[in-house]
């Protein structure tokens, strides 16, 4: 399996932070923004969820009307839960004091810089930190799967860190109500959808004779041209309403998410059926990229997400 060393020596290869340098969701070029994320998940989805993060937390910077450090890349570190809360403070300089642990924060090893949410009276607030700050420590973690372990996912400690007022990114609440915050939300399932048209593409070359298995191919090409189309609509429907206007914006990223997830999960099934167990068992990329979305895909909220359209967002 591919080491967080190897991972590294990929995120330099690849000049992430150059690479990832494309326009923001609804500027006339979504669809071919999933297209890259989806390419780079085709690749290798573990290095496809640091570009993704990275794409994000320039876009967001973007929407703020702020520029990204000079060279430095970038985690969107905004886990919620009973054990994943950092509270700010407001110092009497001005300056605000962040206490608390973010889990699943993906690449505190490779990123220089994280745009980390934190509570405050009540409101969620977005703050651009630098990871070599005094107070930041990075938690031994208990992940448990080979799947992405190379991207050193785990929990990252504030322990009275101090970050400067300018760095606090928009409002009040501003990195949930924005428009972009729904746009923003197909990155992950464009990574996702290039890892279903990998395995797609593998299953393929390995060109099985027998009709059973050739009636899977058809079916995973079917599912791979979906990924495909579902992610071009909804980048073009991004484009033709950059600022939700319509209001339409966490509906068509909840539904575009359900099915990329549906799509890549009928993909992983169907895989196994037209290949047997040979590349799984013996190809260490295939293997790792079929463990990889088995595990990316999840970040899916499934029959809540389902809910939530059926209810409407708010």
């Amino acid at each position: 399996m591919q080491t967080v060393v190897e991972l590294a020596e990929r995120i330099r290869a690849a000049d992430v932070v150059r690479t990832a340098a494309w326009p923001p969701p609804g500027f006339g070029q979504t669809p071919a923004r999933h297209r890259r994320l989806a390419d780079f998940g085709h690749l290798d989805l573990s290095l496809a969820r640091i570009v993704e993060a990275h794409a994000d937390a320039v876009a967001i910077l973007a929407e703020a009307g702020r520029r990204p450090r000079e060279g430095a890349l970038y985690g969107v570190w905004a886990s919620e839960g009973p054990r994943s809360r950092v509270d700010a403070h407001r110092q009497s300089d001005g300056r605000w004091r962040l206490a608390g642990v973010k889990q699943y924060c993906s690449g505190a090893p490779f990123v220089a810089s994280a745009l980390v949410t934190a509570h405050a009276e009540g409101a969620a607030l977005l703050f651009e930190v630098d990871l070599a700050a005094r107070g930041v420590r990075v938690e031994r973690g208990n992940w448990a799967s080979p799947a992405m372990a190379d991207t050193a996912t785990g929990p990252v400690a504030f322990e009275d860190v101090l970050v400067a007022s300018e760095r606090l990114v928009g409002g009040a609440n501003w990195y949930l109500q924005r428009p972009g915050f729904w746009h923003g939300a197909l990155g992950p399932a464009a990574c996702w959808a290039g890892g279903a048209a990998f395995l797609v593409d593998a299953a393929a070359r390995l060109n099985r004779a027998d009709p059973h298995s050739r009636a899977q191919v058809g079916g995973l090409k079917a599912a791979a041209w979906g990924l495909a189309a579902a992610l071009d609509q909804a980048g073009r429907e991004i484009d033709d309403d950059p600022e939700d206007k319509s209001g339409g914006a966490c509906a068509r990223a909840l539904m575009a998410r359900h099915l990329i997830e549906r799509l890549c999960t009928e993909v992983l099934d169907r895989f196994g059926r037209a290949t047997g167990p040979q590349l799984l068992a013996f190809d260490e990329h295939v293997a790792r990229q079929h463990m990889a979305l088995t595990l990316y895909i999840r970040q899916c909220h499934a029959e809540r997400d389902l809910e939530t359209i059926a209810t409407g967002c708010s």
